[in-house]
């Protein structure tokens, strides 16, 4: 009889062991999807803060571009007029010259 009880308190004490083991593997496993979930969010937010560093870093890149273009461009600019005003200077020294010719010292 002694021993009936034992073996049915072993039973017993292997089903509440059972059921503590399904228990803490439940609690695992939502701890586990909470923390899975939370890391998502964390990855996210980095993948954004990042992209947005990125964004604005190609942004400065582009303003810095266009700045260096627009002083290159007026470098030109002011580089062409000075050749095309050296040239106008050298016609009109060339006109003045063939009309000096043609009509004389009059």
């Amino acid at each position: 009889m002694n021993m009936i009880a034992e073996v049915k308190k072993i039973e017993q004490e292997a089903r509440d062991l059972e059921k503590h083991y399904k228990e803490k593997l439940d609690e695992m496993e939502k701890h586990t999807g909470s923390r899975i979930v939370e890391m998502k969010d964390i990855i996210e937010k980095d993948l954004n803060a990042y992209q947005s560093e990125q964004d604005e870093l190609k942004r400065q890149k582009l303003e810095m571009m266009k700045d260096e273009l627009k002083l290159e461009e007026t470098k030109e600019k002011a580089a062409l007029s000075s050749l095309y005003d050296k040239k106008h200077s050298k016609l009109v020294d060339i006109v003045i010259e063939e009309v000096i010719k043609q009509y004389g010292n009059s």
